[in-house]
């Protein structure tokens, strides 16, 4: 009987020996990218199958997580953190995390606002309404409120930063709060999320890295549970 937990996967022992380098010169572990290949999988075999099965069975431990975040108050401007991973345009490509980032960059210089809209759906409640509104004091005040975008293709570290002008956040998914232009011609105007995060001066991050931080509710380190979990949305900060 197999282990709990375990799959076995049979491969020619080149192909193995290959695997085994990379996976070591990439400093990731070969459970993380079997992880990542049974995902990709059934992501392109059926994506919305996969999405229910994945609340199923990760629903009581992400309500967990995002219960403590909401109910986490120490600090009201620790950097807001968003791992991407791929997605879909409209015609239904495939999308890395750098391909969505270089998006809402050439929508940020294009669309004539200035600025653009992020959305996403991570958090299955929203963001708690005093976070958002600390957030949005802060920003409006002329304090930077920063998000991070961590990529999962780049060894799942933060690449980029970008200045947030606001949040609108709602338990019920809703349109874009402002003009549809502001929304990356990739993606759907239509689209509804929980959460839209007005950004700016979206560019690349070269001082922090997921090392450096921690999550704000659980005090681990960043590095170590994207590595190892499907934590996608929370607030970090830069451990002392």
């Amino acid at each position: 009987m197999g282990r709990p937990g375990y799959v076995s996967i049979g491969a020619d022992g080149r192909t193995m020996q290959i695997f085994d380098e990379f996976v070591k010169i990439k400093g990731n572990t070969k459970t993380a990218a079997l992880s990542d290949m049974m995902e990709i999988y059934m992501i392109c075999q059926d994506e919305e199958l996969y999405m229910e099965l994945k609340k199923k069975y990760l629903g009581v431990k992400v309500a967990k997580q995002e219960l403590l975040e909401r109910r986490d108050s120490r600090a009201v401007n620790d950097y807001i953190f968003m791992k991407l991973s791929f997605s879909y345009d409209i015609c239904g490509n495939t999308i890395d995390g750098h391909g969505t980032i270089q998006a809402y960059q050439r929508n940020e210089k294009e669309n004539g606002y200035g600025y653009t809209w992020f959305s996403t759906n991570s958090l299955h409640m929203g963001m708690d309404k005093n976070k958002v509104k600390n957030y949005n004091q802060l920003a409006k005040k002329g304090e930077k409120v920063t998000i991070l975008f961590a990529i999962a293709e780049a060894n799942n570290d933060i690449c980029y930063a970008a200045t947030v002008l606001e949040i609108q956040s709602e338990k019920e998914p809703s349109l874009c709060p402002g003009d549809v232009a502001c929304i990356p011609k990739e993606f759907d105007e239509n689209e509804k999320a929980k959460i839209w995060i007005r950004i700016k001066d979206i560019r690349e991050e070269n001082n922090l890295t997921a090392e450096m931080l921690n999550i704000r509710s659980s005090d681990a380190n960043l590095k170590q549970v994207i590595s190892s979990s499907q934590y996608h949305f929370g607030y970090v900060y830069l451990a002392e």
